[in-house]
């Protein structure tokens, strides 16, 4: 952890769970500084919306002996866990993964065999649907002057991946840049931001995209926030994030 320069935080369905984190950090005298310097933040998926980090931990609480209304009131939870997943920039640990295998919450036993399979040495696809044959060019766009270029490197690099968006996509007041729209409905804004026109002079989301992202996921969205040097310098690990929400969202009902 000394190592690691970037904003750490944890995001668990549970209350309850939040609020042991917080204080079993908040007594450990040599944690407690370094979390501190690391922006760290622990809450639940609902404090979360809006807010990210460059490592998020998921606690998802999933164990022998989970009470049965826990264990009920997680498998309603997988918009919680979309959520959740889509908050970390760079780096994503879900809980106990043998755990989150057997567990009866289908969203998380799917997940946690897609990161089984793609733990796997040598080739292995990214994408979680059958690879799209039609073009994957940029299509034209109502107002193709609001467009960035890494949107279209996105898009096409999502298409190859076997995901293809909607791009300027209307929601409301809102054109998103990205859709991804899954088949038993759920639905993804994945936008492309440049630091100097999304972030705020402290380094966070400006609060017209806090406000933004909290409408969306009023209206049934899941927003991913992806800023051009993510997509410049890592863009399969970006790639691999989309596709690991469609992979959790595939599991829900």
């Amino acid at each position: 952890m000394q190592r690691f320069p970037g904003e750490m935080g944890v995001v668990t369905p549970f209350r309850a769970q939040a609020k042991l984190i917080e204080e079993l950090v908040t007594r450990d005298d040599a944690l407690a500084p370094v979390l501190a310097t690391r922006n760290f933040i622990c809450e639940t998926a609902h404090k979360f919306q809006g807010d990210e980090r460059d490592l998020i931990v998921f606690s998802p609480v999933v164990s022998r002996g989970i009470p049965v209304g826990a264990a009920a009131f997680l498998r309603s939870q997988g918009n919680i866990f979309n959520v959740g997943i889509t908050r970390a920039r760079g780096a994503l640990v879900v809980g106990d993964a043998a755990a989150c295998a057997s567990s009866d919450a289908e969203y998380l036993s799917a997940f946690a065999r897609y990161v089984t399979d793609h733990a796997r040495p040598g080739p292995r696809p990214v994408s979680t649907t059958a690879p799209d044959s039609g073009n994957r060019d940029y299509p034209p766009v109502a107002r193709p002057e609001r467009v960035s270029d890494w949107e279209k490197v996105l898009y096409t690099a999502l298409v190859d991946a076997g995901l293809r968006t909607v791009p300027q996509y209307n929601v409301d007041q809102y054109d998103l840049d990205l859709a991804l729209i899954r088949p038993n409905g759920r639905r993804l804004d994945i936008e492309v931001d440049g630091e100097r026109y999304h972030r705020d002079w402290d380094g966070e989301l400006i609060r017209r995209d806090q406000l933004r992202n909290l409408r969306l996921i009023e209206t049934g969205w899941d927003v991913l926030r992806l800023w051009v040097y993510e997509i410049r310098d890592s863009l399969p690990a970006c790639v691999a994030r989309v596709a690991a929400w469609a992979a959790a969202a595939d599991a829900l009902p």
